[in-house]
């Protein structure tokens, strides 16, 4: 088990156990140290960097994993990060649009 990425990073792949540990390595020798959402976010930017594009399923994981993230904010950044794709699938974005997070219905009506 991760201390900073639940089971959810890793079935999305948006972390591998060994990223993970990379994170992991990097956080325990930062000071001052700082929040798991830091490093999650890191980690998200780190992996969509990787990308010039998500794809349609890509696009699905990144939603739905924003969705189930402890920590809102981080979890409508993921989730916007989505909609802004190209690729986002129409069920995407219709779900989007009946989202209980104002941010998110506003990025998908763009």
């Amino acid at each position: 088990m991760s201390p900073l990425f639940t089971p959810a990073w890793f079935a999305s792949g948006v972390v591998s156990a060994a990223s993970a540990a990379d994170f992991e390595r990097i956080a325990a020798a930062t000071l001052p140290p700082r929040p798991a959402r830091y490093w999650r976010w890191m980690a998200f930017r780190d992996w969509t960097e990787e990308r010039e594009r998500l794809n349609t399923d890509e696009c699905r994981a990144v939603y739905a994993l924003g969705e189930n993230e402890p920590d809102v904010n981080l979890g409508t950044a993921l989730m916007c990060h989505a909609i802004y794709q190209r690729a986002c699938p129409a069920d995407v974005l219709e779900s989007a649009k009946k989202s209980g997070r104002a941010p998110v219905r506003r990025a998908a009506g763009r």
